[in-house]
């Protein structure tokens, strides 16, 4: 099984490109990748539980649950970066964990891709 490490490191209301996120993480699911998805700067906005989304609008926050929450989707917000921005490990939406940048880098070692989103 190959491995795909995606850097998320942009706020899920920064336009199209957190869809085009998800979007990379489904088809690497798809494809029967493993993926490790690493929530970095504004990107751990997408773990934050309690996300104010306005009335009539999706939430990618939502579709990267239902990912996370599948066995070969491991999904790890930065420590530091969450703490920066307030959001505590029982705000986390389900199937998110924190990890430091120790884990993200140990996971490039191994990867066999890997795609950032900045």
């Amino acid at each position: 099984m190959k491995q795909v490490a995606i850097l998320l490191a942009v706020s899920p209301d920064s336009g199209t490109l957190p869809l085009r996120a998800l979007e990379t993480l489904k088809a690497a699911l798809s494809k029967g990748h493993a993926v490790f998805c690493f929530l970095y700067e504004n990107g751990v906005l997408f773990a934050d539980r309690m996300r104010d989304v306005p009335q009539g609008e999706s939430d990618p926050s939502n579709q990267l649950a239902e990912l996370a929450g599948l066995e070969s989707c491991d999904v790890v917000a930065c420590i530091t970066a969450a703490e920066r921005r307030g959001i505590r490990e029982e705000l986390l939406i389900d199937g998110v964990r924190l990890g430091g940048l120790g884990e993200w880098t140990e996971q490039l070692q191994s990867a066999d891709r890997v795609v950032q989103f900045r």
